[in-house]
């Protein structure tokens, strides 16, 4: 019984703070793309960019920034979701459910678009942040990191978790209907 009571306390906890990310991330990211170039000059280095700049971004740059970074940013939003919804399942004491292996299989999936959205992300990124300079000065970028990788692999890792739990699910709604 206090285990139950733990888990839905910190199920609610961290549902609300689901909730929070959800409402605030949109938000930051709409501040930062604002006063980027305030912020260039304060932290410039500490800003990871595909390119380096070394002139102010104008308004329409700065738009079309933030707009090639609500490609990620949706996704995590859909993965805050999902995983909100989850925790609201914890809270109800729902742990073993189709609506659980659901949740995380949505989680699985949302990892893998984020990493393939973030590359895309930061290629087309490159392209806006150099499109105001000359030609010959313009530039496109493609990378990827460990921490790309990582997220591919923790993806493929939690969608067999998903897998697992909905056979464990199966195998417990078969249990219950032996007398």
């Amino acid at each position: 019984m206090e285990n139950t009571e733990r888990i839905t306390k910190v199920s609610r906890r961290f549902r609300l703070i689901c909730t929070g990310l959800i409402f605030c991330l949109p938000l930051l990211g709409a501040l930062f793309w604002m006063f980027f170039n305030q912020l260039y000059v304060l932290a410039g280095p500490m800003i990871a960019l595909p390119v380096r700049l070394d002139h102010d971004l104008t308004a329409k740059t700065r738009f079309f920034a933030f707009l090639v970074d609500l490609l990620p940013l949706c996704v995590t939003l859909y993965g805050l979701t999902r995983l909100k919804n989850l925790f609201r399942l914890y809270e109800e004491g729902a742990i073993f459910t189709e609506a659980t292996v659901n949740c995380f299989r949505s989680l699985g999936r949302a990892l893998i678009a984020w990493v393939v959205c973030d590359v895309v992300s930061n290629t087309l990124l490159s392209i806006v942040l150099t499109m105001g300079n000359p030609p010959g000065r313009r530039m496109i970028t493609v990378s990827l990191n460990s921490g790309e990788f990582a997220g591919l692999f923790v993806g493929a890792v939690v969608l067999i978790i998903s897998w697992v739990m909905d056979e464990a699910r199966k195998m417990q709604e078969e249990q219950a209907l032996i007398i």
